[in-house]
């Protein structure tokens, strides 16, 4: 019979916080001090708004292998690994000798290079429903660019999004990435929420919001909104707020809603992409979209951002219909740099170890999860994984508001200090590269469970 979990004293949690925040800023000094310096030329001292965290952010100086350097020589075992975006891990020499070569032949033409039609024909072989691809330079765009196709394809201008999903930093899908409590609305029928001022508001009336892991309520949605809606964009696993894997047969019914009212179904695989399968997402679920997007990861830490699908939509993209324009589009130096990645780097046996040592670690937490009876979960898939402060598994975004996120923050700040570097924020997860070793992952758990008893002494 399982045994509650335990009840975490909110008095050993503060306790924790104090003592490692204090040690975080006699460990970082340097950061702090040109952090302190930044906020004079850069709004939050940071060129990317998630970057700004407390008690102030890391500055980096260099990073090898799977460990990074922070700007005082404190070295960490990486499993931030850019939001996911360096399955490679950091400066694979495979991948620093392309790119030398490929910087003393041109750095940027905006003119094609054979490179592109080289990964071009890789993304289709790997990805379904790839038929023809664009590349653009980031996940931003790449679900910009897919949507506006979606509209222009379906001849609709609504779109529907997943409540507590991240799309990137564009108007329209900055809807209810993490709306509060109160401006949420009914757990069947979200509301559209602004995570941003300054979003048009012909913009949210364009932007309807579903919740994820709920197919009824999605048809519900298009029924109502009949004639209206272009395009379902979503995560097929929610990767904004932790880990939430879809439930058993919820893909395949968004697949059979969608078609069933002329909508186009768009997976946003900025974050899984090659990082949960060779082939992303379809590889491990039967369902195909019309349109995917990538980023992230297939660029081996270039930018770089592509959104593909059938030729019947993608052949829209031309001079008298959709424009997708782009000074660094194809640019070279990511082009070889895509390449390399997939189709030197990214072995069978290369994806076999990092998804190996990710399985590793989740089953290693969840050892020390139940042996100490944490109320906590894992998710966990590929290399990516994470551990939620939640007893229950989340299913949906509404599940978020549940975690105690003065616990995160302990757990965050006694990582780092003891050379485990996860993303900033709480709410991303672990990201093992091919590069990492037992090594990383036996310290890893090693520091985990003194966590725990920290807590549960």
């Amino acid at each position: 019979m399982l045994r509650e979990p335990i009840t975490i004293n909110p008095k050993i949690v503060e306790e924790i916080v104090v003592r490692e925040e204090a040690e975080f800023r006699k460990r970082t000094p340097r950061s702090h001090e040109i952090h302190e310096r930044a906020k004079t030329s850069l709004p939050m001292g940071v060129s990317s708004s998630f970057q700004a965290v407390p008690p102030y952010p890391l500055f980096i100086s260099r990073a090898e292998g799977s460990h990074i350097w922070d700007y005082d020589g404190n070295e960490y075992t990486d499993f931030h690994l850019a939001f996911g975006s360096l399955l490679v891990g950091h400066s694979h020499p495979v991948l620093v000798e392309a790119l030398r070569e490929q910087l003393g032949n041109g750095s940027l033409y905006s003119l094609p290079c054979p490179e592109t039609v080289f990964l071009a024909e890789e993304m289709a072989r790997r990805f379904a429903p790839i038929e023809q691809v664009r590349f653009c330079n980031s996940g931003t765009e790449a679900t910009m660019d897919a949507l506006r196709l979606a509209r222009a394809h379906v001849g609709r201008d609504k779109i529907v999004k997943i409540e507590g999903s991240y799309h990137g930093h564009h108007d329209t899908v900055m809807m209810s990435t993490k709306p509060s409590v109160d401006a949420a609305g009914p757990a069947d029928r979200p509301n559209s929420v602004p995570a941003s001022k300054g979003i048009p508001s012909n913009v949210k009336n364009n932007t309807i919001v579903a919740p994820y892991n709920d197919a009824e309520a999605l048809e519900r949605i298009l029924t109502e909104h009949e004639g209206e809606v272009a395009a379902v964009i979503t995560e097929a696993v929610l990767m904004n707020v932790g880990i939430m894997l879809p439930d058993e047969g919820y893909l395949k019914n968004l697949r059979e809603i969608t078609r069933r009212h002329g909508v186009l179904l768009i997976f946003d695989e900025v974050k899984t992409g090659v990082t949960v399968a060779p082939g992303g997402i379809t590889e491990l679920y039967p369902v195909e979209p019309d349109l995917i997007c990538l980023a992230k990861s297939i660029g081996g830490g270039m930018p770089i951002g592509a959104f593909g699908g059938r030729e019947e939509v993608m052949r829209h993209i031309n001079h008298e219909e959709v424009l997708h324009l782009g000074t660094f589009n194809g640019n070279p130096m990511s082009m070889r740099a895509g390449l390399v990645t997939l189709t030197q780097i990214f072995t069978p046996e290369a994806h076999t170890h990092a998804m190996g040592l990710s399985k590793q670690l989740g089953e290693g937490y969840v050892g020390i999860i139940e042996e100490y009876d944490m109320p906590m979960h894992v998710a966990q898939i590929g290399a990516k994984g994470c551990a939620m402060f939640r007893y229950e598994r989340a299913r949906n975004y509404r599940a978020w508001w549940d975690i105690d996120m003065h616990l995160s923050y302990a757990y965050w700040l006694f990582l780092a200090n003891r050379g485990i570097l996860f993303p900033p924020g709480f709410d991303d997860q672990w990201t093992i590269s091919i590069q990492h070793t037992q090594a990383d992952i036996d310290h890893h758990l090693h520091v985990f469970q003194q966590f725990v008893l920290e807590l549960t002494k």
